[in-house]
């Protein structure tokens, strides 16, 4: 016996349509057929909603099944209920929250096709892996050519795939939908139509450059822009370089992917800017100006009296420029002592006469001196020798 669709639901008579909508949805995730193959029993359950709903979401056959039971809602000389998808208009309301508004239900039913004739297909989207130089990422390049292979459109048909004089025709097959109908069981499935490949058309004389694909493959010279600042793993994206749509569509994209060199002398932290600077240990003892060569020429810093040897110092908006935006990032300085290899006798005598401050009477000084400053050891907390 059937059961009550109230029931089959699992609402009540006074249910809103809204109401039946999130029941139906809900049986038809369970008890979808994709989702139970080869499970008749699911099956079944599944063409039960499926009338429910059909006659619950209709206001008339609604009421006439509220007064008259069953028969009334078939209608006059109706042998029972066929399961027909066509009457359901509201199907990718039904199902788009699970199957997300398309695959399988955007074609099923016989509602989900398109005619892809005229505008035609958009061509895919290119990566093109540009390794270019420190310099370059950091000053940019404002005229930079690469050279690709792409499809183009064929120079001779113009893309249309078709021999002068003749343009395409509709297909004959699904008659411009550019989709088929099949059946699987109880439900029709849209299809691609083996044809026409669902362009909706076809080309009865095809160009002979091309043979009929309205594209050809070649390398191509591409001119762009490079912004200051661009880092290794950043893309940019030069709209319409991509290869040529079939059918006359339009252009995918190129992307740009960044590789850049390292630098011997630089070290990048986002947009800053990291290098070792090498200092004579005389100047950080006694202080004092000392030039130092950035990447937008040569500055003067100001080195402090007895600055330690691990000194970092900071030179603001030298770094790395922001892109698309104002100003730069900062290039921090980190201090090394410039120790000599070669010195002559009279320097060396003077540099053991500095290691060895106590003088003839060998007596030495608990202060610190000024190289162990430098160099970082320290005498202080040490006992002086008792003679």
């Amino acid at each position: 016996m059937k059961r009550d669709y109230y029931e089959v639901l699992g609402v009540g008579k006074e249910a809103t349509l809204d109401e039946i909508k999130k029941a139906y949805r809900r049986l038809a995730m369970q008890f979808h057929p994709d989702q139970n193959p080869g499970n008749k029993e699911a099956e079944e359950k599944f063409k039960e909603a499926a009338e429910a709903y059909a006659i619950l979401s209709d206001s008339e056959k609604r009421q006439r099944y509220d007064q008259y039971g069953f028969k009334g809602a078939q209608g006059s000389g109706a042998g029972g209920f066929q399961f027909d998808p066509n009457q359901f208009t509201d199907f990718q309301d039904i199902f788009g929250s699970f199957f997300g508004g398309g695959g399988i239900f955007a074609d099923l039913f016989g509602g989900g096709g398109r005619r892809r004739s005229g505008s035609g297909e958009r061509g895919s989207d290119l990566q093109y892996n540009l390794r270019i130089s420190f310099k370059e990422a950091l000053f940019g390049v404002e005229d930079k050519e690469i050279d690709i292979p792409r499809q183009d459109a064929c120079g001779e048909c113009k893309g249309t795939g078709c021999a002068a004089g003749t343009s395409p025709q509709t297909c004959p097959n699904c008659r411009g939908n550019g989709q088929v109908a099949v059946r699987q069981g109880f439900l029709q499935m849209a299809v691609t139509c083996p044809r026409c490949e669902g362009r909706g058309s076809i080309i009865l004389s095809p160009c002979n450059t091309c043979r009929g694909a309205g594209r050809i493959g070649k390398r191509t010279k591409v001119r762009f822009r490079i912004p200051a600042g661009v880092d290794r793993g950043q893309r940019l994206r030069l709209k319409g370089e991509g290869e040529a749509g079939m059918g006359g569509g339009g252009r995918g994209d190129l992307f740009v992917l960044f590789e850049v060199e390292e630098d011997p002398l630089y070290e990048r932290d986002g947009l800053d800017l990291h290098r070792k600077l090498e200092v004579p240990w005389a100047l950080l003892v006694l202080g004092g100006e000392f030039p130092v060569e950035t990447p937008y020429g040569k500055e003067s810093i100001k080195i402090a009296k007895g600055t330690p040897a691990d000194k970092v110092i900071k030179i603001s908006n030298a770094g790395v420029p922001r892109i698309q935006a104002s100003g730069r990032g900062d290039l921090y300085l980190h201090v090394r002592v410039a120790v000599p290899t070669k010195l002559s006798s009279q320097e060396e005598a003077l540099v053991r006469q500095l290691l060895n401050p106590g003088g003839a009477n060998g007596e030495a000084r608990e202060e610190e001196g000024f190289l162990a400053k430098v160099f970082g050891s320290s005498d202080k907390g040490k006992k002086k020798k008792k003679r």
